[in-house]
């Protein structure tokens, strides 16, 4: 797609004579690409055959949603930025999905928010999952 765009623009920078038909067929042919992207980039993400990912958790793993990885890069994202409470609810919204290596990063943005004793709480879990 950007080939096609790039080529179009090169031969109209080049003062190329481009017929309407052909610079509207070139920019059709992206939008249809540009469609199927976005189709197949909005399907869960799937794994061999299961249309899960696999948790690296000790306790054996199990399965969780796709979705669970970009909750997790959201998260980390916050932290970055400060914005603790908004990382709190996405690495909540992890661990409720069952994703074990949320726990440790729960615990420490709830000591950065001063709730030491939830925060402790989740760092024992944590550590009994051996996260």
């Amino acid at each position: 797609m950007i080939v096609l765009l790039i080529v179009l623009i090169v031969a109209i920078a080049m003062g190329a004579e481009i017929s309407t038909f052909t610079s509207a067929g070139i920019l059709a042919a992206c939008g249809v690409i540009a469609v199927a992207l976005i189709v197949t980039s909005s399907r869960p993400a799937q794994s061999a055959g299961s249309g899960t990912d696999q948790l690296d958790g000790a306790d054996g793993g199990g399965t969780i949603p796709g979705h669970v990885a970009n909750l997790m890069i959201l998260a980390d994202a916050c932290v970055q930025r400060e914005e603790f409470d908004r990382a709190e609810q996405l690495y909540r919204r992890a661990v409720d999905n069952g994703h074990v290596p949320a726990l440790g990063p729960l615990s420490e943005v709830l000591y950065e928010l001063g709730r030491d004793d939830e925060a402790a709480y989740y760092r024992r879990k944590a550590q009994e999952a051996g996260a």
